[in-house]
């Protein structure tokens, strides 16, 4: 069987994460000891992900994905 937190330590920015596809892999990146940045324009969505997740391991950040510096920002 695989370790389960194999991505413990590990930080992942997940784009479009405040519903469907993305919402999904940061949901499974945090069962496997992932942090995870939920990066979208749906502020209210992003926020609820986080609570569900917990906020010992996720955070949210607005950003727009057509928006460089936004892009930027949220890298560093």
């Amino acid at each position: 069987m695989a370790n389960k937190l194999r991505l413990e330590g590990q930080v992942a920015i997940i784009t479009g994460a405040a519903s469907g596809i993305g919402e999904a892999s940061a949901r499974l990146f945090a069962e496997h000891g992932a942090r995870i940045v939920v990066a979208d324009i749906q502020d209210e969505l992003g926020l609820k992900v986080v609570e569900s997740i917990g906020a010992d391991k996720a955070s949210y950040r607005h950003c727009d994905v057509t928006d460089e510096k936004q892009v930027e920002d949220t890298v560093a």
